[in-house]
């Protein structure tokens, strides 16, 4: 079952790019978005432990938080909630 997932990280983690980097080669990454600093979207079928181990080992260094999004509330772009509610970017219109 796909989920949701925040991700959070200092600098020590990585610069956008380089998170980015580490995301896209993630194979446990089904698709993902970013709008706000320091911060990810991830959608993926795989637990929040498997997927933030991977996403470590790709680093190694630094810190992060990665949660599940199951109940959330916030001033986010439409876009960002068609991906937290329907696991899938929002078609471009």
């Amino acid at each position: 079952m796909k989920k949701s997932y925040l991700l959070v990280y200092n600098d020590q983690f990585g610069t956008r790019e380089q998170v980015k980097a580490a995301i896209d080669s993630c194979s446990l990454v089904i698709t993902w978005r970013y709008d706000m600093p320091h911060s990810f979207y991830l959608i993926s079928e795989a637990s929040a432990k498997e997927l933030g181990t991977k996403l470590y080992e790709a680093r190694g260094s630094g810190r992060f938080v990665l949660t599940e999004m199951e109940h959330y509330w916030g001033r986010a772009s439409k876009d960002t909630w068609h991906l937290v509610k329907n696991k899938s970017l929002r078609p471009k219109q």
